[in-house]
């Protein structure tokens, strides 16, 4: 003989109940949901990462090329003015054609500056660029933070409710 309770009786609404099949169909898709979103919130960390990482390479890389054209303008400059004031003092007999070939080669030197200058510029913004760009991915990286801290939390709800569907699901065996 099955004894009929009624729901309000027996401590909750059985209408809202699931069944078994709907319950374990429920925590495997809110598992496979978890996991879903573990593995995206993990890719989104690591990609930040790279890029973080690789926003740094390119800015040493950047800096390193201007150090180094600035150092070989300058051994370049000396050693060029260097040999010209020889040159103008050795010989008496051509001070105006060495005095030209000075002012040649300093106009040169003059336009290869100008050049370095217009690089150097250009290199600035590259790295001033790089450095947004950095202060952007930090921003993304506090906000993935947080969302990653809400997934978290998310998580944790799913969990809850996983175990109370699991608990319900054990008291629904033991009950039948």
């Amino acid at each position: 003989m099955v004894t009929v309770v009624h729901p309000k009786k027996f401590g909750h609404d059985l209408s809202r109940d699931l069944s078994i099949p709907v319950l374990i169909r429920t925590i495997r898709r809110l598992t496979k949901e978890k996991v879903q979103i573990a593995s995206e919130v993990s890719s989104m960390l690591r990609n930040q990462d790279a890029k973080r990482a690789s926003a740094k390479e390119e800015t040493s890389i950047l800096q390193d090329e201007l150090d180094s054209q600035t150092r070989r303008l300058e051994i370049e400059k000396n050693e060029l003015q260097s040999v010209l004031e020889k040159d103008l003092y050795r010989s008496s007999n051509d001070w105006s054609l060495k005095l030209e070939k000075y002012h040649i080669e300093q106009h040169r030197l003059r336009e290869r500056a100008r050049e370095l200058v217009e690089q150097n510029v250009s290199l600035q913004r590259e790295v001033s660029s790089f450095n947004e760009k950095e202060v952007v991915n930090r921003i993304k990286m506090s906000f993935s933070e947080k969302h990653l801290e809400h997934l978290s939390k998310r998580i944790e709800q799913v969990s809850e409710e996983n175990q109370n569907l699991r608990h319900q699901l054990t008291q629904l065996q033991e009950e039948y």
